[in-house]
């Protein structure tokens, strides 16, 4: 390390450390109760939307889209990876929905969101373990190679 940098490296005394671990787990709170509310929030919209299903409409599609998609982007804060996943493969099939209105894709949405509720109940962070697969596995999605 070259003098300058050490001379503007600071030794931080073990209290001021501690003050700060406390400041940043309770901001993790904070975030996570946020998280929460805006998860909640965007899935009440998606069950919303899916209770009266108009996948000929371009407008509903695209907010069903954009709700999966910010809850996919939300995922990825907060260590829900299935979030991620589970978000992405609904994504491609609102896509898909705009070419084809097939009942079997309205019915694989609708799988999506209770399986993004799901999640979210049962707290299945990072792949949600054997519950994870259990899951995927039932909604026919491939999980990712690690």
């Amino acid at each position: 390390m070259s003098k300058a940098l050490r001379d503007k490296v600071r030794e931080i005394p073990q209290a001021q450390l501690r003050q700060m671990e406390a400041g940043a787990s309770i901001a993790m709170l904070e975030l996570s109760a946020s998280f929460r509310k805006h998860v909640n929030d965007s899935l009440r919209d998606m069950f919303t939307l899916m209770r009266d299903p108009q996948p000929e409409d371009e407008a509903w599609r695209a907010r069903l889209h954009e709700l999966a998609r910010g809850l996919q982007g939300m995922g990825g804060s907060f260590d829900y990876g299935l979030l991620i996943l589970i978000g992405e493969v609904m994504c491609q099939t609102v896509k898909d929905l705009e070419q084809s209105n097939q009942r079997a894709l309205q019915r694989r949405l609708a799988a999506y969101a209770v399986a993004l509720d799901a999640v979210i109940k049962v707290d299945l962070k990072g792949d949600g373990g054997a519950n994870g697969k259990a899951l995927l596995d039932v909604l026919k999605i491939e999980a990712p190679v690690s």
